[in-house]
């Protein structure tokens, strides 16, 4: 996964005297999902509909493919959108509404297209019911296939399981799952975070229009990984005992007096035991777990702090 599929740079969007988007840098590189999180307002959408063409950025640059966008509206013919509520014909089929589509697009053998789509998105092509008959799963569903019309290089798809009941929620991940696998750079919002969290393979954290961190999934997962967290007197004293006498290796030294023992099959009990023989004190020891909202709503108070 080397190949850059889309950068931006110092991306900026203003309305009036209110700043949406606040010079954003990201790099995603083909095959990644990379997971948008921000409360509402914090700019997701803006963000998502600048990428995707749908609006002009009031300065910053986008860049496709490593050439720049500016210009070139065949860059975003390469990319398909699904912003807010699917836009779709309520009086006519699942059918009907790829087809009307396609014919605008100018698309050829329209029907193959439209019955593989169906396909994929576990829709039926036989099934005339007109659309304003389906649920809420069934739209999002034709809506991610409107957005495939075309054969894009990447799917943008902002708060896809909003609203949904959970059995919708599992379906449309497993959606975007298989669309990923097959090829597919996809981008997506989502409220549940940890929903999110077992899709993604990239976060950004957006918080009032600014990018607050972007981490790798195997980041996130170190960080809201299991662990024992030990407070000593000496950080230095504590860890030859730790290795020599529990083999643990799997640990950070966070400061002088706190060290993050990670490693599962050690129980707190036996850190204060041995450190206990060899005269350590010991000024706090508990295991602790963090879940994606935890560590979201931690980065984002942090960073609310910081603008007040």
């Amino acid at each position: 996964m080397t190949d850059c599929m889309i950068e931006i740079c110092g991306l900026t969007k203003m309305y009036k005297s209110k700043t949406a988007v606040r010079n954003a840098d990201l790099k995603i590189y083909r095959g990644e999902i990379v997971g948008i999180i921000g409360r509402n307002g914090a700019g997701k959408s803006t963000l998502l509909k600048m990428i995707g063409g749908l609006v002009y950025p009031t300065s910053g640059e986008l860049h496709f493919f490593n050439r720049a966008a500016a210009g070139e509206q065949s860059f975003f013919e390469r990319m398909g959108v699904l912003i807010e509520n699917p836009g779709l014909y309520p009086n006519v089929s699942a059918y009907e509404n790829l087809n009307l589509l396609a014919m605008a697009y100018g698309l050829g053998d329209r029907n193959a297209a439209i019955e593989k789509l169906l396909q994929l998105v576990g829709l039926d092509s036989k099934n005339t019911a007109k659309v304003k008959s389906y649920s809420m799963g069934m739209r999002q569903r034709l809506g991610i296939a409107v957005a495939l019309l075309g054969s894009p290089d990447v799917l943008i798809l902002d708060e896809p399981i909003n609203g949904l009941d959970p059995q919708g929620i599992v379906e449309i991940r497993q959606l975007i799952l298989e669309l990923n696998t097959a090829g597919l750079t996809i981008l997506i919002s989502s409220h549940i975070l940890e929903e999110l969290s077992k899709i993604a393979t990239k976060y950004v954290i957006i918080h009032q229009g600014e990018f607050i961190e972007v981490l790798s999934r195997e980041e996130l997962q170190q960080r809201c990984e299991e662990r024992i967290e030990l407070g000593v007197e000496e950080a230095r004293a504590a860890l030859p005992v730790l290795e020599r006498e529990l083999n643990i290796t799997k640990y950070k030294v966070v400061d002088s007096r706190t060290v993050y023992v990670y490693d599962e099959n050690i129980h707190i009990r036996q850190i204060v035991k041995v450190l206990s023989e060899q005269g350590i004190m010991i000024d706090s020891i508990a295991k602790h777990k963090q879940s994606l909202e935890q560590y979201f709503l931690e980065r984002t108070e942090s960073a609310g702090e910081r603008h007040d």
